[in-house]
């Protein structure tokens, strides 16, 4: 039984998933985070298809268990496909950059593989048990994959604002998916939580990136880098010592 709260949740989502992407159309900047638009686009028919699924054959039936998670899975490789795009837009003037897309592709096909194997042997369930495996994995790839992103901007001293809150809000997606992994095979008393974490994470993504996109210019500098600020202040140092 599906109640008040998980309809405004279900209803909230894409409305501030098409905001996101209408203010990126209306900024001219959806060619530049293509990937991400596509994602949301996709959340939204994704949304719009669960309830028409859950409504016409039930919360509880297979056809809907297919759906959602099959669905979810496929969100899973999109969302992968944004973090790729993040790490394209970091690295487009690095010499790296033309190692990211096959190390992504390798790293997606090695998941993929490994998926398959833990699966191999229950063949009568390979879908079903294929599909949640590798949905679990690639989230915890992600994890890694936002974590690798977050310390690679941290070293290159990234400066854009907007691109910053852009990447934080894909890695509380990820990391409230993962979360909610763990604690649905450590703690099965504490299902009924898992089933609320991943869509506020979900939520309080598209809200941060449609704050991002509304009130962020592409050109703010997110922080001063600390040498700048040495360099201005060295200057007034030194004419106090000559003084």
């Amino acid at each position: 039984m599906v109640g008040t709260y998980d309809l405004v949740i279900e209803i909230l989502g894409p409305v501030l998933a098409l905001g996101t992407v209408v203010v990126c159309l209306l900024s001219r900047c959806f060619r530049r985070y293509v990937f991400l638009n596509i994602y949301l686009l996709m959340c939204t028919g994704f949304s719009i298809g669960n309830y028409y699924v859950r409504s016409l054959y039930g919360y509880t039936s297979e056809q809907y268990f297919y759906f959602y998670y099959m669905g979810d899975a496929v969100m899973m490789i999109v969302a992968y496909l944004v973090i790729g795009s993040f790490f394209d837009h970091l690295f487009r003037h690095s010499v790296f950059c033309s190692y990211i897309r096959p190390t992504l592709v390798f790293l997606f096909l090695l998941v993929v593989g490994l998926s398959s194997l833990f699966h191999f042997r229950g063949v009568e369930h390979f879908s079903s048990g294929f599909v949640i495996e590798l949905e679990q994995n690639m989230y915890f790839v992600g994890v890694v994959l936002v974590f690798l992103l977050w310390t690679s901007m941290s070293y290159l001293g990234t400066q854009n604002r907007r691109f910053v809150l852009l990447v934080a809000g894909m890695g509380t997606l990820f990391d409230a998916h993962a979360a909610n992994y763990a604690i649905r095979f450590l703690f099965p008393s504490l299902s009924a939580l898992t089933l609320v974490v991943p869509p506020l994470a979900y939520n309080f993504m598209v809200g941060l990136w449609l704050y991002t996109f509304l009130r962020v210019p592409e050109e703010e500098v997110a922080v001063q880098p600390a040498r700048q600020v040495f360099q201005r202040l060295a200057p007034v140092g030194a004419h106090s010592l000559r003084k």
